[in-house]
């Protein structure tokens, strides 16, 4: 694949028109509006939650909704409620800002709408897409693509206690909501049932927030994902990515923390991974018509990989493989939905796979009660635990913490250059959680890491 022509697409589509970002944190659109003064564009517009952690992109305007939440998923719910159904501020601010009313919306997180504000959203996905979020539906897929799953139900909330004794393992049950109060992520309507005495309140709480609950067997082993990428032509799969979900201490939640893709699978289970993405990227393109990034997230058990959710988006792994590649996967999903561009599948999998595996990314978020002083700090790894030094001299990871949505967090960036590839990331992500305690006395419950059991 000719990379500089492509490049050279993505910036003929981009030039000379006005873009508006829409995300949680500003600070996280910094790289992509450096990206879009590249491309010549004629203006960009920041419309954010907060601020958030890290330089702040220079835009041309930028507006704070200031939404937060009690989790991250009400706060992120409440920053889709703030660009979805605009003030007359953020209005009054787009205005001002393209009082044409000609500029283009990306990326307004989880909207359904193709209009923000009344400006078109480029590369908006259609709803039948969308609706594969929808984590009941997903054992059918698995089935109809021929893929390896564990037993699960799906039935009313009141029944889950009796599908969790038929189901149970060792670890007990895991139980996951229905979309009733829309898309969820990060873990927050999961609940791991490991006994009787979890079940009433599991069942209290999803009595509140779901009509339907999925049940399955807890699967012990190693949290991981396979990503793909839809085209016309075919489904290009990229390599495994290591998942930081962490155990509580002695409680029925899990943790989620990032990952990255350091780890390095066995082959044999690298291979049943990616015959998985594959088979499900081609269920999805003949069933939906889909196009672009998903994920298969899942468990590598001592019985192989075992997937239990669908990711029917761009998602961590994506954004690790593009940036490795320096290759904009989300661009090139807008483009190829709205038809402005065509990329083999061959072409694209040999691109993000050679790149993947010369340059290793991946770090972890961990998010925390209470407000805390921005701070930022260099890490190096000695035996068991993290040391903090100099930001600004050599070492094996930085960890900032700042403000979030939701309260605060604390983000950490492994150096790809000092981190061993191969064996999981999560004992080195949770050393760097042990430092932040000791550092800024950050308010995170304790974690334990997931057994990687496959060999």
């Amino acid at each position: 694949m000719d990379l500089e022509a492509v490049r050279g697409r993505i910036a003929e589509v981009h030039r000379g028109k006005k873009w508006i970002l829409a995300g949680e944190a500003a600070a996280g659109w910094t790289p992509v509006v450096d990206q879009l003064r590249e491309w010549d564009v004629a203006g960009v517009m920041i419309v954010a939650g907060i601020a958030g952690v890290g330089d702040l992109p220079n835009a041309d305007s930028t507006f704070l909704t200031n939404t937060s939440g009690e989790t991250m998923m009400l706060g992120f719910r409440a920053f889709l409620r703030s660009v979805e159904h605009p003030s007359a501020e953020l209005l009054a601010a787009i205005d001002a800002f393209d009082p044409e009313g000609e500029a283009l919306v990306l990326n307004p997180g989880f909207s359904r709408e193709d209009h923000i504000a009344g400006r078109f959203v480029y590369g908006a996905r259609p709803r039948e897409w969308r609706d594969l979020e929808d984590k009941m539906i997903v054992d059918e897929l698995w089935d109809a693509s021929g893929v390896s799953r564990a037993p699960s139900e799906v039935l009313p909330v009141a029944e889950a206690s009796a599908a969790a004794d038929r189901l149970a393992g060792d670890l007990g049950t895991i139980w996951v909501a229905d979309n009733l109060e829309g898309w969820h992520g990060g873990g927050e309507y999961v609940r791991w049932v490991r006994n009787p005495e979890d079940v009433p309140p599991a069942v209290d709480w999803f009595r509140q927030h779901a009509r339907l609950v999925r049940v399955m067997p807890f699967l012990d082993g190693l949290p991981c994902s396979i990503h793909g990428f839809v085209t016309r032509d075919g489904v290009a799969v990229f390599n495994p990515v290591e998942l930081f979900i962490f155990r509580v201490a002695k409680r029925s939640s899990l943790f989620y923390a990032q990952g990255g893709n350091f780890w390095n699978p066995p082959g044999d289970l690298r291979d049943e991974m990616r015959s998985a993405a594959s088979s499900v990227g081609a269920l999805l393109h003949d069933r939906y018509g889909y196009l672009g990034g998903f994920g298969i997230d899942g468990i590598c058990t001592a019985d192989g990989f075992r997937p239990t959710e669908l990711n029917p988006r761009l998602s961590l792994g994506h954004t690790v493989h593009a940036r490795a590649a320096d290759l904009p996967l989300g661009s090139i999903e807008r483009l190829m939905i709205e038809g402005d561009i065509e990329i083999g599948a061959p072409d694209l999998e040999e691109a993000v796979l050679s790149a993947a595996e010369a340059r290793r990314r991946g770090g972890a978020i961990f998010a925390a009660r209470g407000d805390y002083a921005t701070a930022k700090t260099g890490v190096v790894f000695n035996d068991d635990r993290a040391t903090a030094v100099d930001p600004e001299e050599p070492s094996d990871a930085t960890m900032e913490i700042g403000p979030a949505m939701f309260g605060t967090i604390v983000i950490v960036r492994f150096d790809s250059d000092r981190t061993p590839i191969g064996p999981s990331m999560a004992p080195r992500a949770l050393q760097t959680l042990d430092l932040a305690r000791e550092l800024w006395n950050v308010d995170v419950p304790d974690l334990e890491p997931a057994p990687d059991l496959y060999s």
